[in-house]
């Protein structure tokens, strides 16, 4: 079963909701399934879609299927996938694969290219030639134009000129070298800033995430990008990484650093595990997936992603189903309304009486010290619940209201038996 490292239990819980944006920040099982393509593959696997604890899919698509031609977009690759997560009641995280997925027309603008053979033979735009970012900005902005309501997605990703179109790192080895094309950090830095604040303008009504990894064999750019994000997306933005394992946050010391800060002032800070736990167990080191995602939520990591064969093949069922995420106490507040939830008497030895004083209590959560829910109730509809959980243990419990808005409020309460 998940458990949580005992630190981590010393801490005092804050009232927590959220007020920008309309919805409860993601967090839980979500699948890291197959890209969504014009061949037509969709991201949203029927099987997956259909397991309880899975909250959402991640839907990766390519920009060269979505602009094939200048100013010319398909969206429905987008739209059926937001329709058949609605038919199965599950939200959607997006991101948009350009990289060695750029559309073809964007070549022939006569922009700077970098073709490398390692891990896979590509070509990709310079990610600060200035006609890319002119091209890639405008499409962000007609997504954004397009998707900047819509509540089915929930979390979006920053992407840029990559690797591979969707994480941070850049080609290792190309042609023409680093050197040749006077490669920098800061232009690096500066191509990074320029995307992110067309994604923050453009997604005003979302959460905002991307991956991090060293660029160039360099920790600065995912440090100074970071740094960035942070302070200009404010409340809206959390850290991810799509490397995530036991063994991989000791390759990725400094970007393990910033899914830590990160994770001190939001819940949606995120992972997408490194490989399948079915087929690639040793892949995440002597614990397997179980093992990383205990760490995981011993760091308050509270998004997974996972792969999509792991979720159907359903060998985690369990793992999945039980796994539960604290938040840290230093979360911010979001508003003055501290005081809303009154829990009496805490400690207690049998019945906690929960009262919300401006909204009906809609659900009610009881996690124990190992990060299991113990308890759920659904469909309250009162300001007012009483918390019977004399058969459990004493010792110290989590609690968490749902209210009829879907604003989250946590608090620790305290069982004394004795």
């Amino acid at each position: 079963m998940v458990k949580i490292l005992a630190g981590i239990l010393l801490f005092a819980f804050v009232n927590l909701t959220y007020a920008q944006p309309n919805y409860p920040a993601p967090t839980g099982i979500w699948c890291s399934c197959p890209p969504t393509t014009g061949i037509g593959n969709g991201s949203v696997d029927p099987v997956v879609a259909s397991k309880p604890y899975v909250n959402g899919i991640l839907v990766r698509v390519l920009w060269k299927d979505i602009e094939p031609i200048d100013n010319t977009y398909n969206w429905s690759l987008i739209d059926n996938q937001i329709s058949a997560a609605q038919s199965y009641g599950k939200k959607i995280s997006i991101a948009i694969g350009g990289g060695p997925n750029s559309p073809n027309w964007l070549y022939l603008l006569g922009i700077e290219t970098l073709n490398y053979s390692l891990p896979f033979n590509g070509t990709i735009p310079v990610p600060w030639d200035p006609i890319f970012l002119d091209k890639w900005t405008e499409f962000i902005s007609e997504l954004g134009n397009r998707y900047q309501n819509d509540t089915t997605i929930q979390l979006v990703y920053i992407t840029n000129s990559s690797q591979n179109g969707f994480e941070m790192q850049i080609p290792y080895n190309p042609t023409p070298s680093y050197t040749s094309i006077s490669y920098t950090d800061q232009k690096m830095i500066e191509s990074w800033e320029q995307v992110i604040d067309v994604f923050n303008s453009s997604f005003p009504n979302h959460y905002l995430t991307n991956d991090f990894h060293p660029v160039n064999s360099s920790d600065m750019v995912a440090d100074s990008i970071y740094n960035y994000a942070k302070v200009n997306i404010d409340s809206r933005y959390g850290a991810s990484g799509w490397w995530w394992s036991q063994n991989n946050t000791s390759v990725y010391p400094s970007q393990y650093s910033i899914l830590q800060n990160s994770a001190n002032t939001n819940l949606f800070t995120g992972l997408q595990m490194v490989a399948s736990g079915i087929s690639n167990p040793t892949a995440f080191g002597s614990g397997g997936l179980q093992d990383a995602l205990n760490l995981a939520i011993s760091n308050s990591f509270c998004y997974w992603e996972i792969w999509n064969n792991d979720i159907t093949d359903g060998s985690f069922d369990n793992l999945f189903s039980n796994a539960a995420c604290l938040p840290v106490l230093n979360i911010k507040q979001t508003n003055n309304s501290e005081n809303d939830l009154t829990v009496f008497p805490n400690p207690s030895k049998n019945i906690f009486t929960a009262i919300l004083k401006n909204n009906y209590i809609e659900k009610v959560e009881v996690i124990n010290e190992l990060g299991q829910i113990i308890l759920k109730k659904e469909n309250i509809k009162s300001n007012q619940y009483l918390l019977d959980i004399r058969n459990c243990i004493d010792g110290i419990y989590f609690l968490k209201i749902t209210d009829d808005t879907n604003a989250v409020s946590y608090r620790k309460i305290i069982l004394l038996i004795q």
